[in-house]
């Protein structure tokens, strides 16, 4: 083999040879890397040059409106622009440092060699050219947003002073907190330790690189116009011939969209006919009650600030929902509601569970620096929302139930002997239209201020907040026993199911045990010393056990019915179902115990099903299951989905519960008798005068109206309170006692229900005495709003 000395003998063509080689080499490795550079990255590094030429500015849009049954606009927002300019254009170093760069610029071959002097006066020749524009800047602002000059040099100046103070505070913490850290160290400092400390110290704030703003509520057309200059260049005029420098036209101008949520119908003021009262605070005249945060927990709020969560849910519904993801994401496949930092996002009801149909679509405006060109997509404002309620009636209801009003306060014909006279009472309300199925008004109480402040003092807001869970939904979130309001449901559930002929009547015996006086009693028996409904001979029918509330009948009922019958019975009636009304967390009721896993009963004794009879024992429900079973019994066993939202209830789909119409008339005439008749549980309030005397008088007395209704005293379960959280202190007893229900139909004489109305008051004691005088207010709300005549 012959060697590479034999074949190129000349030490001068080995050295040009090898030098030849090595060129091929490295320009092979150039190749290969400018072909990965094309051929695996060049879309990468395409896009990225061509992002340079393109200035991209997003355009605000408007999150839709939420709207009430007559069109009444609850929450919208009202557009706006704040006018930002950077910190240092506030404070002037922009144009010092600009003027700098300048002189470099236009002197960089013979920078280096002037002196500090020369350099000076270059930056000081070229400086007022930046001042000029800062200047006329400030001219444009003022002449645009209609301010004075004086007002916004004012505004600067605080927006600086309180920026530097706040900088001087935190250098001085920096510096001593590192000097303490140094001492616990023990290790000496250094000069150079000494100017390391005070150069991190001297870091700068945040609030001296960002933008701040300097007017707040500039106008579309004042916002649009800046956005359109703040897109805009200017070139430095220059000695140079071959390069020229640029800067914005407007200086450190930043436009921010500065919309604001607005609930026009937060505060309302009620006007209440004082001679509709219950004689002991009946009075003459009318009283304005202004009522807060009507619609708070319906409507919802606004959050600052959008989460990983609130990102990651918006990222699956466009995964999951094809018609979203077209409406939402743009040719490009960008997603024009994406959350930007500071965006507001919607939290609780309608505001949280419309959220990504509430909110707008960004438009944009992208400038094409090398040709020039201007490509815009238009904003999309987000759907508006039309809900089912009458807000005007939804504030009624609101001051029926205000503390002030005096209904929901302690009061002596209360009879509540576990809470003082004057004590406040909260609960939760539903008024729904029996042939629509629509919800009118949804109350709870008490309401949140949008503040999310009762108090000045923050642990009288904590004891508030745990004592009275102000952020629960009363009307759909929290669990109520139904107590003595479920046995309308009985009469047609154990007809339904055949255990009871509706023909025979049932003795009340005062107790259902022969041998056990002291359980399963009658009310009438317990408070009355054994008195006994029909004298204890006379076989009570289901009308008359309905408007009595006799425990026996049905204590009787549930029994026949059994464990897993008396399940049958509440499942019918919507419980363990919920109603997807989506405003925020909905108890769907529940049959059987809170591990109970499947609600049919199979997990029930007898003695359960007895208590269940009364509805009483292992069953729980809200103010929204009972007006929507008393609106079921209306439309003589028809039961249709209560709706919130207009577009939820497009049609009257109805599920036909077999219930007999003998079923249905004696149920309605129970509780007629209970409400019309001087023996009924829900005809009339008990007074003591002063002078000793009793007196009674009707809970209801609105003319020209028809009632049926039926109370309710629900034993609940201690409200317990832990005084020292996760300390060794056990829970305390807060409240205990009774939940207070009255659930009505009513309508105009002659016309049959048109609506269920559903009260519960929290620990308020007797159900007729307390909730009965509210329900009569939310009668004289319905005819004061049209929905009687």
């Amino acid at each position: 083999m012959l060697s590479f000395t034999r074949l190129v003998p000349s030490m001068f063509h080995r050295r040009l040879l090898l030098l030849f080689g090595a060129s091929v080499a490295g320009a092979g490795v150039l190749g290969l890397q400018t072909a990965r550079l094309t051929i695996d990255q060049g879309a990468e590094h395409l896009a990225r040059a061509e992002s340079r030429l393109v200035r991209r500015t997003a355009v605000p849009t408007t999150r839709g409106s939420i709207l009430d049954r007559h069109g009444r606009v609850l929450a919208f927002d009202r557009p706006g622009y704040a006018i930002a300019i950077s910190y240092p254009v506030l404070t002037g170093r922009w144009a010092r440092e600009e003027a700098e760069a300048q002189a470099r610029f236009a002197n960089h071959e013979r920078w280096d060699g002037l002196t500090d002097d020369e350099r000076l006066a270059l930056i000081r020749q070229a400086e007022p050219f930046f001042e000029r524009q800062v200047e006329s800047m400030w001219r444009d602002i003022a002449e645009s947003c209609g301010i004075e000059r004086s007002e916004l040099d004012r505004r600067a100046e605080q927006i600086v002073s309180r920026v530097e103070r706040m900088y001087a505070r935190i250098v001085d913490v920096r510096r001593s907190r590192a000097l303490a850290e140094a001492r616990e160290r023990g290790k000496p400092l250094t000069d150079a330790d000494l100017a390391d400390i005070e150069r991190r110290a001297r870091a700068p704030l945040h609030e001296q690189t960002t933008a701040h703003e300097i007017v707040n509520d500039a106008s579309d057309e004042v916002g649009f116009r800046f956005m359109r200059l703040a897109e805009q260049v200017l070139q430095v005029p220059s000695s140079r011939a071959d390069a020229y420098r640029e800067i914005p036209r407007v200086p450190g101008l930043v436009v921010r969209d500065a919309t604001e949520r607005l609930y026009p119908f937060d505060e309302l003021p009620v006007d209440v006919d004082l001679s509709t009262l219950p004689m002991s605070i009946r009075g003459d005249g009318r009283v304005s009650l202004l009522q807060s945060g009507v619609g708070w927990h319906l409507i919802g709020r606004m959050r600052q600030g959008a989460t990983a969560e609130d990102t990651e849910a918006r990222q699956q519904l466009l995964e999951k929902d094809a018609n979203a993801a077209t409406r939402m994401l743009n040719a490009a496949g960008r997603d024009r509601g994406a959350y930007d930092a500071g965006d507001s996002v919607g939290i609780a009801g309608i505001e949280g569970a419309r959220e990504f149909w509430l909110r707008g679509l960004r438009g944009s405006r992208e400038l094409h620096l090398d040709t020039g060109a201007l490509v815009a997509e238009t904003p999309t404002p987000g759907q508006d929302v039309y809900l089912t309620v009458d807000i005007q009636l939804q504030a009624r209801v609101r001051a029926a139930m205000d503390p002030e009003l005096g209904l929901a306060r302690v009061q002596p014909w209360h009879g509540n002997e576990q809470l003082p006279e004057g004590t406040p009472l909260f609960g939760g309300a539903v008024v729904l239209d029996i042939d629509r199925a629509e919800i009118l008004a949804l109350v709870s109480t008490p309401h949140v201020p949008r503040d999310g402040l009762w108090f000045d003092d923050e642990s009288a807001n904590e004891s508030f907040v745990a004592m009275n869970a102000p952020y629960v939904n009363r009307a759909i979130a929290k669990p109520y026993p139904p107590g003595s309001i479920a046995k309308a449901l009985i009469i047609c559930g154990a007809d339904k199911y055949g255990v009871h002929d509706l023909k025979q009547g049932i003795v009340c015996t005062g107790h259902l045990h022969n041998d056990r006086p002291d359980i399963f009693r009658c009310w009438i028996f317990k408070h009355y010393n054994g008195l006994k409904h029909g004298q204890g001979v006379d076989p009570l029918l289901a009308p008359q056990a309905l408007q009595r509330s006799c425990n026996i009948f049905f204590y009787t009922l549930g029994q026949k019915l059994g464990a897993r019958g008396i399940a049958r019975v509440y499942h019918d009636f919507g419980l363990g179902r919920g109603f997807d009304l989506g405003i925020g967390p909905e108890w769907a009721g529940k049959i059987g115990g809170l591990s109970s896993p499947i609600g049919d009963g199979s997990d029930l004794s007898i003695q359960d099903a007895i208590l269940m009879g009364i509805g009483q024992g292992p069953v729980t429900w809200t103010p929204l299951h009972a007006a929507d079973a008393y609106a079921t019994i209306a439309r003589a066993g028809y039961m249709v989905r209560p709706s919130l939202v207009a577009s939820d209830h497009t049609s009257t789909e109805s599920l036909d519960l077999g219930l007999s119409r003998q079923a249905v008339r004696e149920a309605l005439e129970g509780l007629s008798l209970s409400v019309n008749s001087q023996n009924g549980t829900g005809h009339h309030l008990n007074y003591v005068t002063a002078e000793g005397l009793s007196r009674r008088e009707p809970i209801f007395n609105v003319p020209g109206v028809e009632i049926w209704g039926k109370t309710g005293t629900a034993t609940a379960p201690d409200l317990r309170i832990d005084p020292d959280g996760d300390g060794p202190m056990p829970a305390e007893v807060a409240r205990s006692g009774d939940h207070s229900w009255f659930v009505v139909l009513v309508g105009p004489d002659g016309q049959g229900p048109r609506y269920a109305i559903a009260v519960v008051m929290d620990y308020a004691g007797s159900g007729g005495r307390v909730s009965g005088p509210i329900v009569n207010q939310i009668i004289w709300a319905l005819k004061a709003e049209g929905y009687l005549e």
